[in-house]
Order: structure tokens, then C-alpha cells, then sequence
């Protein structure tokens, strides 16, 4: 690698071992000095355009990168894109989602699912800096309407909302901008940001399933109440609740909750509550295992605790 120019390291370096043609120039390296470094053995094509560091592994990432850096106008998308940045309920899939416009002239290899639109902008592409282009987080958001079902749509959408990536106004600006009638993906993506719950997003996709379930049977469930105070003085935050009654959900899926030091401070934060007259209701992964019969049991709680407040 000494006979590689330092800008050509550094760039290597960032993009899992791939480099474009313009990049080595722009580094300093010749069209000479380039052949002579294939001749040589340290670099070789995987592109036209694109080398990479013979004998450096070919990650998924080497093969993005490797795959952006050819088809420049392009971006990664739909489960590959949602896999790579932590999107939860992603499909396996052992093909690369890449989206490029219609009508593009694109050679790719037969492990590339090439997704072409008519619905195209530069505004839909977030360059990672890495040499890996991905879809932005509502073009993804989209996208993902074509490979999940309702439920899983929702809760990558909640998630993405969660974690600030994106807001909801902008991904109702993405379906005015790319709905179309009678496009089974676009339904999909307008059905369940219209169908979405109003308030804060929910933090799992258990709690998301819970929190839809009690709506869906009529129970005016709020999402992530974090105004309450104890009489110890903390505030917390309740994964959902109907305050008017003073009923808390929650959904303890998280390993922490599994061990003594994790049942013991949920424990001691429903006493807490207990003393400002709320009663708590906790869901457990178990518990899931049997959605309808826990749903079924948390309406019936519900209404057990609106009629014991009416007395």
C-alpha cells in the first residue's frame, strides 16, 4: 500500500476499501500509476469505474460503497437501506435494494434488486460519507411501503419518529409528493400514516401492537404520558394512559426488566404511583405470546377500573 498516495489511503480507508476512478485521480494517482498499481496486484476492478484493495473483505458495506461509487445518481433503499441504519421489522433478504431513475442505463450484478421511479430527486439521497448513498429517512419510509406489511410499516415509521429522524410532516409531504392511485405501495404508505395515532411515537414495536390493539377496541389509550410526578419527586413517563381514570399500560419487553434490580425499581415506581391514585397494568414478552388474550384481559381491567371510579 506505500505506493498509493496518502489522499488515496485516507479515502480507502473511510469507504471499506473501494475507490472510484475520479477519487484516485483527485488523490493524485495517474491513470499510469494507476495500472500499474492492478499490474501489481494491490488494486482491482469491481466496476467500470470502481476498484477496490485486492484481498479486502466484501462486506456488505465494501459492496455498497462499491456500488454507489459506479452509479453516482443512485441510492440504497427499501430493507437493505432499513437493515444497515437499525430500522426495526426488516424482511431478510439476501439481494441489495438500489433505486436509480427510470430509464436509467444501470449494469449491476445479479445479487442488486435494481428499484427504478419515475418519482425522482436529488432531495431523496443522504450520502453517509462513507461512499454508501442512501435513501433520506421519508424517501425510506416510502420505499419500505412496497416490502412490509401494515404493522411493520407503522412501527419502522414510529421508530424513525422516535428517534428524530424524521417528523411527521415530513413524511406527509413524501406521500402528497409520491402517492400515485391504484399503486398498492402507495395505499400502504397513505393508509397507515393516516391510520397513525395521534401523540408521541411509540418507543417498541410491542408497545406499538399493544397501543393499537386498546384502540382499535375503543379504549382511548395516550402514548408516552411523561408528566407525572411522584411523591418522591421524580418524573416519569408511562408507555400509555387514559388519565382521566388514572390507568397505566406498561410494556416491559426490555431484558432490564427480567433481572432483581430491573423488577425491583418497577416495582417500587407502582407503589410510587399507587400513592397519586393510578393503577398500573404490565405487560411482559410472555404476554405477547397471546396478543388477543391480553388485549381482551387489559379492555377488561379497563372497564373494571371505570366502574369501581364511578361508585
Amino acid at each position: 500500500m506505500n505506493s498509493l498516495t496518502a489522499p488515496a489511503l485516507v479515502t480507502l480507508g473511510r469507504q471499506f476499501n473501494t475507490i472510484s476512478v475520479g477519487q484516485l485521480t483527485e488523490a493524485g494517482v495517474s491513470r499510469h500509476h494507476r495500472e500499474r498499481l492492478i499490474a501489481d496486484g494491490i488494486l482491482e476492478h469491481v466496476g467500470q469505474s470502481v476498484l477496490k484493495v485486492v484481498g479486502s473483505p466484501a462486506t456488505l458495506e465494501a459492496r455498497l460503497a462499491a456500488l454507489c461509487l459506479q452509479h453516482p445518481k443512485g441510492f440504497v433503499t427499501g430493507p437493505t437501506a432499513g437493515g444497515l441504519l437499525g430500522v426495526r421489522r426488516m424482511p431478510r433478504s439476501s439481494r441489495i435494494h438500489f433505486c436509480v431513475s427510470h430509464g436509467a442505463r444501470v449494469d449491476v450484478p445479479t445479487y442488486v434488486r435494481l428499484r427504478q421511479t419515475t418519482r425522482w430527486s436529488d432531495d431523496h439521497r443522504r450520502p453517509l460519507g462513507n461512499g454508501i448513498v442512501v435513501a433520506t429517512w421519508p424517501r425510506l419510509a416510502f420505499d419500505l411501503s412496497a416490502d412490509l406489511s401494515d404493522a411493520d410499516l407503522a412501527s419502522a415509521i414510529e421508530q424513525m419518529l422516535h428517534r428524530g429522524d424524521c417528523s411527521i410532516e415530513e413524511l406527509g409531504e413524501m406521500a402528497r409528493l409520491l402517492c400515485a392511485r391504484r399503486r398498492r405501495d402507495s395505499t400502504r404508505f397513505a393508509r397507515v400514516l393516516l391510520r397513525r395515532h395521534a401523540g408521541a411515537p411509540a418507543e417498541s414495536h410491542p408497545e406499538l401492537q399493544v397501543l393499537e390493539g386498546l384502540l382499535d377496541r375503543g379504549i382511548p389509550v395516550e402514548p408516552q404520558v411523561d408528566d407525572l410526578v411522584l411523591p418522591n419527586g421524580r418524573r416519569v413517563r408511562i408507555d400509555m394512559a387514559v388519565r382521566s381514570v388514572r390507568w397505566a399500560v406498561e410494556v416491559d419487553v426490555h431484558p432490564d426488566h427480567l433481572h432483581l434490580p430491573g423488577t425491583a425499581r418497577d416495582k417500587q415506581r407502582d407503589r410510587q404511583l399507587h400513592l397519586i391514585g393510578w393503577q398500573v397494568e404490565r405487560v411482559t414478552a410472555l404476554d405477547l405470546l397471546h396478543p388477543r388474550g391480553l388485549l381482551d384481559e387489559l379492555v377488561e381491567l379497563y372497564r373494571t377500573r371505570v366502574e369501581t371510579l364511578a361508585v
